[in-house]
């Protein structure tokens, strides 16, 4: 719609509108979605901000020529409440994230019986702009921009939000070269335990939503959710088409991209991999992408299903899409004919998820031989007054105080980590807790190498002296908080690179990957060697 006729429109304020007592000066309308106006407009420091304004096209209209937002129903009343409350939340969101690639949020409020909030004026095209003018972009053009958007969603993954709409259009450059990131109407924040804090649909835009957000699974949203985006927007902007479906990608695989001349065969792998119909098959995080940028290490893509299926119980935090086979890491079993010898106890033994049970055992006899003696004593025990008591009925307590009730391969559910079978100490409504060990589970079969020794609080992992094995492997030494990683090392068995440093959800906040060798590869948190 053009600025000449906004004044006859009464669901667009007029120009010269001014809000907050002439702090915001309405210049000109710039655009309209489902549940807002954007307009230019002036500040009092004569500066140019963009003010988006809530108004639902389909339930909003305004007071006759007043600039009032009222409800062409009042049936409509609480829908139109639950929508202006995301859309504060979408302010505050974006208020958090201050970084040069991603659009600032400067102001909030209330007025006109709506919500406005002012944002920087970017002067400039989106990336959907260019696309339409050229009809695509070159590589070398598209790696400055694709580089500028991980800048981005490293930040806005770091602080627990998902984009959620990454696209063309919400990718915009100024006049000076700088990307930033727009539009968070559809972002999640993530909760501590994984998933996303909001139950509520989720709108998304065909060809750049991978099926978990397209089936509403928001327990699956990650930043593999957003990068499935970033691939599909890459996709565009490099061949001018439209990104394939979820559907056509699933029935022809590689046959689905047309990606014509003019690109890399590194940006066409990455963009395959990105756009995998399985989470656990693409990148998982932006390191990962930064990593294959930098290194040139092709990610495997798989056209049959895994060894362990959809490995969706930790985010895979590797930088290196590729792994390889190496022999079994977990105990010996009956199939294996030449079992170890058992190891003599040691200090650090608690550490070895293969010594921890046997440890417990010894400690349990012990405890029981100890009743024993308290209860053989107090049998030999004369009575002045009353003929001598069950000297076990009499213990119970005792014996409960010295040996803790404790279970062997019972199952258990884990709504981060999945199911296992679990030995060890439990607490009195029967969770595990203490030292004790899981293995884990999958359909009723073990789950690769899965599992995890260390300690448990009432049914979460928890503590410190934690070894985790991942479904292929890999393995993590540390400390767990609130079922994730929390510190330590994460060892990758695929070629024994590993990380060192703190993770914030499951991926990496702070730290350093190394090679095999103790050679700095890539940090994270600090800078980038």
């Amino acid at each position: 719609m053009s600025n000449d006729n906004i004044t006859a429109d009464n669901t667009k304020l007029r120009l010269g509108t001014t809000l907050q007592m002439g702090k915001y000066r309405i210049v000109k309308y710039l655009a309209s979605g489902g549940f807002g106006n954007t307009y230019l407009a002036i500040n009092n420091f004569d500066e140019e901000v963009a003010v988006k304004e809530f108004f639902m096209k389909d339930i909003n209209l305004r007071v006759g020529d007043t600039t009032e937002v009222s409800l062409g129903n009042v049936t409509q009343l609480p829908v139109f409440k639950e929508q202006m409350e995301k859309f504060q939340k979408e302010a505050k969101r974006m208020r958090k994230l201050r970084n040069k690639h991603i659009v600032a949020v400067n102001d909030l409020f209330d007025e006109n019986g709506t919500t406005y909030y002012v944002m920087d004026f970017i002067d400039g095209p989106s990336l959907r702009d260019m696309v339409k003018e050229r009809g695509k972009l070159v590589e070398q053009e598209v790696m400055g921009y694709l580089e500028q958007t991980l800048d981005a969603l490293e930040v806005v993954h770091g602080k627990g939000i998902f984009h959620l709409d990454l696209k063309p259009a919400n990718l915009m450059v100024d006049k000076t070269g700088l990307l930033r990131v727009i539009d968070f109407g559809a972002s999640k924040q993530q909760k501590s335990d994984g998933g996303a804090t909001s139950r509520s649909a989720i709108c998304y835009s065909p060809g750049y939503a991978p099926i978990e957000q397209k089936d509403q699974e928001i327990e699956n949203f990650g930043p593999w959710t957003d990068l499935y985006a970033l691939g599909a927007t890459l996709y565009n902007v490099l061949t001018g088409n439209t990104p394939p479906s979820t559907t056509k990608i699933a029935d022809y695989r590689m046959r689905a991209f047309d990606f014509g001349d003019g690109i890399s065969e590194k940006m066409r792998e990455l963009i395959v991999w990105m756009m995998q119909g399985r989470r656990s098959d693409r990148p998982q995080s932006v390191a990962d992408v930064r990593y294959f940028l930098q290194e040139g290490v092709k990610p495997k893509v798989e056209d049959e299903e895994s060894e362990y299926g959809d490995e969706t119980i930790l985010n895979d935090l590797e930088p290196k899409p590729t792994p390889k086979p190496k022999p079994e890491l977990r105990p010996k079993t009956e199939s294996n004919p030449k079992p170890k010898p058992e190891p003599k106890p040691s200090p650090q033994s608690k550490s070895n998820p293969e010594k921890d049970n046997r440890g417990m055992m010894k400690w349990i006899v012990a405890a029981l031989v100890a009743v024993g003696i308290i209860v053989g004593v107090i049998m030999l025990l004369p009575s002045k007054d009353q003929p001598a008591a069950n000297p076990v009925a009499d213990n119970v307590e005792a014996l409960k105080k010295l040996v803790p009730d404790s279970v062997t391969n019972k199952a258990y559910k884990n709504d981060v980590l999945g199911e296992y079978l679990y030995t060890g100490p439990v607490d009195k409504d029967g969770q595990p807790n203490g030292v004790g060990k899981a293995v884990f589970i999958k359909n009723g079969q073990p789950n690769g190498k899965m599992s995890y020794t260390g300690p448990f609080v009432h049914g979460i992992f928890e503590g410190n002296d934690v070894v985790f094995y991942r479904p292929k492997g890999d393995c993590f030494k540390g400390s767990f908080k609130n079922n994730k990683y929390d510190k330590g090392v994460l060892t990758l068995v695929s070629d024994g690179s590993y990380f060192r440093g703190s993770f914030s959800n499951a991926q990496p906040e702070s730290g350093t990957w190394y090679d095999n060798n103790g050679n700095i590869l890539y940090d994270i948190g600090n800078s980038k060697k």
